[in-house]
């Protein structure tokens, strides 16, 4: 395809994802006063689409052709004429790949469309990829003598895939499966390996094979051709590092004509398929996998008749799995091909395919698509070193106000202003970083012609903005003005982007990408840790001003107020959607409301949060169950695995993980560092014999509320959640330059030789 139009249509395409949702705000803050919306759907006792048997229904196939590699960049009226006129009159999308493995290889792609859960293949060797290995001929069919392999890998897999589900329970339901391609052949067989009918190439497929399908899967495999070949040896030794296995080498680069020749093939073979297909067939296209190279999101769309009786004849694809237009999943393709013939599935994740409306303009529409897997990529090839210019921006802070406090705190007054409101604000700058990676995504950075560049560039400029406006008001004199003016808009940039659709998260370096695929919308983990101490920080602050003036009852209430709605947010389905966020978020705000008030946290206020947390949470799982299975969110899914026993291994898997996390250095680094500063440089005595860090607390009280609150998250989110030591680590990272701000405040106010009496203190500015 032509190279996406230039930074008009880019800063186009961001406005619509951006400002669209904004107009909306009222209606969706008004809607989450609607508790209603957790009830049972009413619809829940007719009958769905899905549950009709497939004797029936029509006898037109589903048919499903996957072409790994496939990418919409590369989808244009010139190489792919046939592709390009289909997609104009069906829905389409990106499609999210990934599956057990970070790189989903042919197989894998296969297997997981067979299973409708992540799966993978051991490799035969150590490669880049493998091209599946032909069946054995049965008659007119075929079958995998050894799938037992596939079958009992997945099983034990922390997945637990079931691979052979789609084509077993099409046999069951007395249907019968047609494969074309050796890869086509993994998706449909049953759990005994076997397919009704199998063709090796696309040349050999006729009218009446289609005719007598129920389910017939296509694989067009040219552009996999061009990079591998399928193991020699069947009984070769595997590689036994499965879904854990060290990153891959790339694979050796093909000329672009060489590429560009191999689309025009699949798109003539495509246009074979489209001839044969019967009246009224439902036609699913997909990019199954990768080629061999890197992930990327890939194309799909779907034409026709779908699940439930919709017609797929134009429009975005977008599923309840992403809850994002034009965004679906491989898991989801498993669902909507059954949902599509009536059948159930056991074991399936994904969701069905909808429709959305999509832009006028077809080429526009192409071009949001190949923008989102622009996005996607650089940000998944910034992450690593975007993380360690972070991490080592926030160490050069510390030691820089370490050496600042050390040099200059017994020098006379004049030069230490100078440099105490340098740190101050370099302080704020670092505390603003995490915020500022989140609203570079207003700026259209994806179509600059190096956006990794462009990125980092709208980075620092929206973090420099945060700072002014932190030091540009009256607020700028009291110790805590400036503090939570970066906390105020921390946390309400990260509100407003939860109603709205959680776009600034979507692929931003500290939110998360549809290629890596942890989570498609709500609240992050990393971004949960950066809106929850913004939050805390805040009503720390609010409070101090307003205790100051007299006035703690009000202080309380704000806190209360701020931190339910913050609380709200996190939790509710379809906003934040973070079940791990809820239960460390109880505590910390419990503890920063006490203080606030003045009350002592004794172990009988420890049992009351602790009971508290556990009723909110289980509320909010019991009633997201008591929805229809396809529209639960985490929360309703697992009270499900709970009541059904599955829990043990979703809980084990994320309890690895955390501790797994703890081998991520740099943050590991970045969290002991922060602390160490924050205990033993902010705390380290001064010429009135208190750190400044005590000091601050005598000024404002509140500030210890705030922090104590911050750190209790933070370690309850380490424990709890499977980003693990991510989450104290931003939570540092935005509590104590924000509490750095604040001391040196303190020292400039009190010279070591001109100590005030702390009496003076209420005369010092707010």
């Amino acid at each position: 395809m032509a190279q996406s139009g230039p930074l008009i249509r880019a800063m186009d395409g961001a406005l619509r994802r951006h400002l669209r949702p904004l107009a909306r705000l009222h209606a969706v803050l008004a809607a989450l006063a609607l508790v209603i919306v957790l009830a049972p759907d009413a619809r829940a006792g007719a009958p769905a689409a899905s549950s009709v048997p497939a004797a029936q229904r029509g006898h037109s196939p589903v048919v499903v052709v996957g072409v790994p590699g496939l990418m919409w960049e590369e989808i244009d009226p010139a190489t792919m004429p046939v592709l390009w006129d289909l997609a104009k009159n069906s829905a389409i999308g990106d499609m999210s790949i990934r599956t057990a493995t970070s790189r989903t290889c042919p197989v894998d792609g296969w297997l997981t469309l067979s299973a409708g859960q992540r799966a993978f293949s051991e490799r035969q060797q150590y490669s880049i990829c493998e091209l599946p290995v032909a069946p054995e001929r049965d008659g007119r069919g075929a079958v995998f003598p050894d799938y037992d392999n596939f079958i009992e890998e997945n099983a034990t897999s922390p997945y637990g895939a079931r691979v052979g589900a789609l084509g077993g329970a099409v046999r069951e339901a007395g249907g019968t499966t047609l494969a074309v391609g050796a890869g086509a052949a993994l998706a449909a067989a049953d759990r005994e390996g076997r397919i009704d009918r199998y063709i090796g190439e696309v040349g050999g497929l006729r009218r009446s094979d289609l005719n007598a399908a129920r389910l017939a899967v296509i694989d067009l495999d040219g552009l996999a051709d061009l990079y591998l070949d399928p193991p020699v040896d069947p009984d070769a030794e595997v590689d036994e590092d499965g879904p854990d296995a060290e990153e891959e080498p790339e694979p050796d680069p093909i000329q672009h004509e060489d590429r560009l020749e191999a689309l025009a093939g699949i798109d003539e073979k495509l246009g074979r398929v489209l001839d044969l297909l019967p009246e009224n067939t439902s036609l699913m296209v997909a990019g199954v996998s990768v080629e061999a190279g890197a992930s990327n999101l890939n194309a799909a769309l779907m034409h026709g008749p779908g699940p439930r009786g919709t017609r797929f004849d134009g429009g975005f694809l977008t599923s309840d799995s992403t809850r994002r237009d034009g965004l679906v999943t491989l898991t989801d393709a498993t669902t909507t091909v059954a949902s599509t013939m009536g059948l159930p599935v056991d074991g399936t994740v994904g969701r069905v395919w909808k429709r959305e409306e999509r832009p006028a303009d077809f080429r526009a529409a192409i071009g949001d698509l190949a923008d989102l897997n622009t996005a996607a990529r650089v940000v998944g090839a910034l992450t690593a070193g975007f993380f360690a210019f972070f991490v080592a921006l926030q160490l050069l802070i510390y030691a820089a106000a370490a050496y600042a406090l050390h040099r200059y705190g017994d020098r006379d007054r004049q030069k230490r202003s100078l440099v105490l409101s340098v740190t101050r604000v370099v302080a704020l700058g670092g505390a603003a970083f995490p915020v500022s990676s989140y609203l570079s995504n207003l700026i259209p950075w994806w179509s600059a012609d190096v956006p990794q560049l462009a990125l980092i560039g709208c980075v620092l400029l929206t973090d420099l903005l945060v700072v002014a406006i932190s030091m540009a008001g009256p607020w700028r004199r009291g110790i805590l003005g400036p503090m939570t003016a970066v906390a105020g808009i921390t946390t309400a940039v990260l509100f407003v982007d939860m109603c709205t659709g959680a776009n600034l998260q979507l692929n931003s370096p500290t939110g998360y990408t549809p290629i890596v695929a942890g989570r498609f919308y709500g609240l992050g983990n990393i971004a949960f840790a950066t809106f929850a101490t913004g939050m805390l920080m805040t009503v720390a602050g609010i409070g101090h001003y307003l205790v100051r003036l007299g006035s703690r009852t009000a202080a309380v209430v704000t806190a209360l107020l701020v931190g339910t709605a913050t609380l709200f947010v996190i939790g509710w389905p379809g906003l934040g959607t973070d079940f791990g966020g809820v239960i460390a978020i109880i505590p910390g705000l419990a503890v920063t409301v006490l203080m606030i008030a003045g009350q002592r946290v004794t172990w009988r206020w420890g049992l009351g949060i602790v009971t508290a947390a556990l009723v909110v949470i289980g509320l909010l799982a019991y009633l997201d169950f008591l929805r229809p299975s396809g529209e639960r969110s985490h929360f309703g899914h697992f009270f499900d695995q709970l009541t059904g026993g599955e829990a043990v291994m979703v809980i084990s898997r994320k309890l690895a993980a955390m501790l797994g996390s703890l081998g991520n250095w740099q943050l590991t680094l970045l969290s002991a560092c922060a602390l160490l500063f924050l205990f033993a440089v902010l705390n380290k005595p001064t010429d009135w014999r208190m750190g400044a860090l005590q000091r601050a607390y005598e000024y404002a009280p509140t500030l210890r509320a705030g922090l104590t609150g911050s750190l209790v998250t933070a370690l309850v989110g380490f424990a709890v959640n499977d980003s693990g030591i991510a989450i104290p680590a931003l939570a540092l990272t935005v509590a104590v330059p924000l509490t750095l701000s604040a001391c040196t405040w303190v020292l400039q106010q009190e010279g070591p030789r001109e100590a005030p009496h702390p009496r003076q203190a209420s005369k010092l500015p707010l």
